[in-house]
């Protein structure tokens, strides 16, 4: 698991968060990371529409970011979907949902925009992994109001799970309109967002090496202790991945001595 995972009865906290806000005008998406389970199609069992947002793309469906309209006019459906997406996305950040007047088409046009995101001032390109909810709180720490606004601005919430598996509500625009550009980042914003996901690689590189025995059984545990690790790493003036690496392990098995 990379994330921790969702507490028991998790389904009905959600649905009961969800339920004041439902009406016949919302719809409620769900964008899932396929990245992280290439037998999520299969395990979704035909019970949820979806369309990949890579399919204009050229992309291989297996890493595409899909989008999934919910049925929440029916209550019984809508629960039953709820509950799966939540067991097939157990411990993996790769769920998020999506309330919107606007149909899917336009909600699609909208993440479209977001494919990739290009760096000033060299214009470089970098597909965007969005739906990574590790990687998505920190997009709104780096945007600036107006990016974050752009964003946010035909939905009514964004709804996902952090790393202790807690319910994050993010309020969106409600406007009728969607971005109308592609995402641009300054490189100032791009080293600052690319610096928080350095826990999440030492982690990585920790259990290709099988040494996750050396850590917190609890994912968010986990990860806060590297993170605090890697900062005492970084103020002693290591700034190679591999020496930050080699002094995670080195503390971690001397902590576990």
């Amino acid at each position: 698991m990379i994330i921790n995972p969702y507490p028991q009865g998790c389904a009905q906290v959600l649905l009961a968060q969800l339920a004041p806000y439902l009406s016949a005008s919302t719809k409620v998406y769900a964008v899932l990371d396929h990245s992280f389970d290439p037998h999520l199609l299969k395990r979704m069992r035909n019970r949820i529409e979806w369309v990949s947002l890579y399919q204009d793309r050229g992309a291989d469906i297996d890493i595409s970011l899909l989008l999934c309209v919910l049925n929440s006019e029916n209550e019984a459906e809508f629960i039953k979907q709820i509950e799966l997406l939540l067991k097939i996305t157990n411990g993996q950040p790769m769920l998020s949902f999506y309330l919107s007047a606007l149909d899917r088409e336009v909600i699609f046009s909208h993440f479209d925009h977001y494919f990739e995101v290009s760096i000033l001032p060299e214009k470089l390109s970098y597909i965007l992994r969005y739906a990574d909810t590790r990687i998505l709180p920190n997009l709104f720490t780096q945007f600036s109001p107006e990016q974050s606004a752009a964003f946010l601005s035909p939905f009514s919430y964004l709804v996902y799970f952090d790393r202790e598996a807690q319910i994050i509500w993010l309020e969106g625009g409600r406007q009728a309109q969607i971005t109308n550009q592609a995402l641009v980042l300054t490189e100032v914003q791009f080293i600052k967002m690319m610096d928080k996901t350095l826990a999440d690689q030492i982690l990585q590189n920790i259990q290709l090496l099988e040494l996750q025995s050396l850590l917190p059984t609890e994912p968010s545990k986990a990860y806060a202790q590297i993170t605090e690790l890697c900062d005492i790493a970084l103020a002693k003036g290591s700034r190679d991945d591999s020496d930050i690496l080699s002094f995670c392990v080195e503390h971690l098995r001397i902590e576990a001595a």
